[in-house]
């Protein structure tokens, strides 16, 4: 049997019968699998097994997501960054990037501005790829 199709049949109520699925539903809701915390983070990267009981990537077709606040670290965004833009393996980041640097920093300041809530996957993803064009922009010069 191919567990894979509940993230499809998810995927088809939310986008062609407009039902919003509770981001808290075991398997398919978007928080299903999300880990906060920094730490988590840095050993999903080292050994997934060890946080995550079983492969939800090869199961579900869901790989373990990180929601980015102050707490994620440089892991957690290296972690965000190879899962929301689908990098494996030589094209995975790792937490010396330096465009993992400039969006720890980026989200640093906003938590030193005052912000308490999670930077959202729009947030992060609009600061990642100019961090990335940037920095691409930058090497080129040197």
């Amino acid at each position: 049997m191919d567990t894979r199709v509940i993230t499809e049949i998810a995927e088809y109520f939310e986008s062609e019968l407009n039902y919003n699925i509770p981001p808290m539903t075991p398997f398919i809701g978007k928080n299903f699998n999300v880990t906060r915390a920094g730490i988590h983070a840095d050993g999903i990267l080292k050994n997934e097994e060890i946080y995550n009981i079983f492969d939800t990537d090869k199961l579900l077709n869901r790989p373990v997501k990180i929601a980015i606040s102050n707490t994620s670290g440089t892991s957690g965004i290296a972690h965000w960054i190879n899962t929301n833009f689908h990098l494996k393996c030589e094209a995975c980041v790792n937490k010396n990037d330096p465009v993992v640097e400039a969006v720890y920093n980026w989200v640093n300041e906003q938590y030193n501005e005052g912000r308490v809530t999670v930077i959202t996957d729009e947030e992060l993803e609009r600061e990642t790829l100019r961090f990335m064009q940037e920095i691409g922009n930058a090497e080129e010069e040197l």
